[in-house]
Formats: structure tokens, C-alpha cells, sequence
């Protein structure tokens, strides 16, 4: 049994000092109100509702209660798969915290509150408080609720948890990551390599691996390449990935530019015939491209262009092919729209914007402008 209505029902009629025949008296007997009570069995809406208004309390519009279930579904998603749009969904959610007292979704509420303190200081809501409600729990909030028990370093994992509690703690390190809480990130991937490492499960591995590269590609690139290559060695399908993103970031540093071109070309060959691995063989080439145009050599990059007509940015590389390209205004406005694409798009847009102020500068020393 797991509805809080019971509990709150109890609590409401020993605070108003009503006896268990007194307040069931019209809806159900004593024994019935008892069980709902002590969390033995849970009542139809009706019932609910009788004894709320005998108690006077007040109940959610249910039209407002499958809204408020509806976004606390989605916030739970969101934070499983890293979804950024979970800020605006817990923005909206926190509106209705007074509201939900006497309903149905008071404890997943709870363990809303519980995850969002994390993405917000001013929430204040321990785990202590949550556990209280424990009972009250069915399988899935309970699963939430040790997720973060574990994540909070108070829970271990035992011989026989399932490795989707290893994944979850991922989801956790990624929302981090993009939160650009770096440290935390990296502390709570580094534990979910170590629960892998004992499952002695390589494919999980290696995506641990991979985003624990990810994560260090702005800050250590030699560590982010020990990761990836470690990656690549404990499953080689993750080669096309760590290979790629190694390649793509090694080539925008002048001191690793070659280092960066041979992973590419590496990962190139390591893309199969599967459906995607073929559009990651676009993406390589796309890179493969950038790196010929800055190390001007025009041959290579019209021979690779060839191979892009599927690639959703072939005007950008077109336009690259040609002199002066850097001055192109529609160049520099597609650079715009695509800066957030990816990182490769933001330092070539960075790049530009670079040889846009020297060219003033140039103009201005030779009276130009």
C-alpha cells in the first residue's frame, strides 16, 4: 500500500481529537478507515474526498492534480536523460508546493523537492524528511528515493542491485556536467566507474569512460585522452565516439593539431556499414574538412567535400571553399546560428570573430577605414 491520504487523514483526526467511529460513521466502518490509516489498503477517490470534507480538508481540482502528475513525470524523465528543459519544469512545479498537502502526489512531490534542492539552494528538504514517507512508496519512488540515498554516498549497492542503478547515477553526474558543476560531476562519474568496474560490465564501462572524457576535454586533454583511448580499448564500438570527439577538440589546438587529425582519420575507419555508423562517418569527414581548411590545404578539403552532400551544414563547408571566406557575411551569420550546434562550430565561429578584428586592425594601420 502506498497512499499518503491515509496517513494524513490520521493525523488531521487525532489533531481535531475525533474518534476512528465518529469520523467513519456514513462512509465505511471503523476497521475499513482503520486499515486506510496504516497504510493496509488504499480507498477509492470517493471516500477519500468524504472523509477530507468531514475533516476539513481542503481537496485538488483533479483537472490541477493530473497537471501537476504530468509534470512530475516529466521532471523525473528529464532528469534521467540530462534533459535541460528540466529547469523550466521544475521552475513551474515549485509554484504549486503548498498545494499539494493533501493529495495523492504529496510524496512523489516529496521526492521531487528532494531532487531539485540539488539544482536549487533555497529548496530546503533533507533526506531524513523523505524517508519519513517511506512506507508510503510504491516500487518506482522508491527506486528514485535509494537512487539518490546512493548518490548521497549513504547506500551501498549489493550483489544482486541491477546495473540500471549505475546508469541512473550517470544521468545524475550528467545533469552536473551541463549544470558546469565540474567537480561533482566528476566525483559521482569516478564512483559510477567504480560500481561498473565491479559489476565487470566493459560496454557500461566504457561509457562511463567516454563522458569522463567528455568532461575533461576543456579542462586536461591529456587526461580526456587517456579516458577516451581507455574507452575505446574496453568496447571497441565506443572507438567512433571517443575518437571522434578527441579528433574534433585536438585539431582546434594549434600545439595538437596532427595528434588531433590521425585520431579522425582512425575513427573514420572504424565506422562500419550500420545505419549509424554512417552518420558518423559524415561527422568525421566534417571534421576531416575543417582540419584541411586550416591547415590550408585546399586539395584535401575539395576532395572530402565531395563525400558531404548529406551533411545538414555542406553550405557552411562550401563557402569555406572559397578566398576570403572569413569575410563572407553569410558565413559569418550561419557561424551565428550554428555556434551552439557544436564545439567545432563555437571555434570557428571564435576563430572568426578573431580574424574579423585583426583584419580591422590591418585596415586601420593602411588607412583602409
Amino acid at each position: 500500500m502506498n497512499d499518503y491520504r491515509g496517513l494524513l487523514i490520521k493525523k488531521q483526526r487525532k489533531e481535531l481529537d475525533i474518534s476512528l467511529e465518529a469520523l467513519s460513521h456514513g462512509v465505511c466502518s471503523p476497521s475499513y478507515l482503520s486499515k486506510i490509516e496504516n497504510n493496509i489498503l488504499v480507498a477509492n477517490d470517493d471516500i477519500y474526498n468524504l472523509l477530507f470534507k468531514k475533516l476539513g480538508i481542503s481537496t485538488m481540482d483533479t483537472i490541477k492534480e493530473e497537471k501537476i502528475k504530468q509534470m512530475l513525470d516529466l521532471f523525473f524523465k528529464y532528469y534521467m536523460s540530462s534533459d535541460s528543459k528540466i529547469f523550466k519544469v521544475m521552475d513551474e512545479l515549485l509554484e504549486y508546493k503548498d498545494e499539494v498537502v493533501s493529495s495523492c502526489l504529496f510524496v512523489q512531490y516529496q521526492l521531487f523537492l528532494l531532487y531539485a534542492s540539488e539544482m536549487n539552494s533555497q529548496i530546503n528538504i533533507s533526506l531524513a524528511e523523505v524517508e519519513a514517507y517511506y512506507s508510503y512508496m510504491d516500487d518506482s519512488q522508491r527506486e528514485y528515493f535509494n537512487l539518490f540515498r546512493l548518490s548521497s554516498g549513504n547506500m551501498e549497492l549489493s550483489d544482486n542491485e541491477e546495473w540500471i542503478f549505475i546508469r541512473r547515477l550517470k544521468a545524475k553526474a550528467n545533469l552536473y556536467a551541463y549544470q558546469k558543476n565540474t567537480f561533482a560531476a566528476y566525483d559521482l562519474y569516478k564512483t559510477c566507474l567504480n560500481y561498473a568496474i565491479e559489476l565487470g560490465n566493459k560496454k557500461l564501462i566504457a561509457e562511463i569512460l567516454c563522458s569522463l572524457g567528455w568532461l575533461c576535454l576543456d579542462i586536461d586533454l591529456n587526461q580526456a585522452e587517456k579516458y577516451y583511448t581507455s574507452a575505446a580499448q574496453y568496447d571497441s564500438q565506443y572507438k567512433m565516439l571517443a575518437f571522434f570527439n578527441l579528433g574534433a577538440t585536438m585539431i582546434q589546438h594549434k600545439d595538437c593539431m596532427e595528434k588531433g587529425n590521425q585520431y579522425l582519420k582512425k575513427g573514420l575507419k572504424s565506422c562500419t556499414d550500420d545505419f549509424f555508423a554512417v552518420n558518423f562517418a559524415v561527422k568525421y569527414k566534417e571534421a576531416l574538412f575543417v582540419y584541411a581548411i586550416l591547415k590550408e590545404n585546399i586539395h584535401d578539403a575539395k576532395r572530402l567535400i565531395k563525400e558531404l552532400d548529406d551533411s545538414k551544414y555542406i553550405d557552411v563547408f562550401s563557402m569555406m571553399l572559397n578566398e576570403d571566406y572569413q569575410l563572407n557575411v553569410d558565413y559569418r551569420n550561419r557561424l551565428k546560428e550554428l555556434k551552439n550546434d557544436s564545439s567545432l562550430f563555437k571555434f570557428l565561429f571564435i576563430k572568426n570573430c578573431e580574424y574579423l578584428h585583426k583584419y580591422k586592425e590591418i585596415c586601420v594601420a593602411n588607412n583602409f577605414i
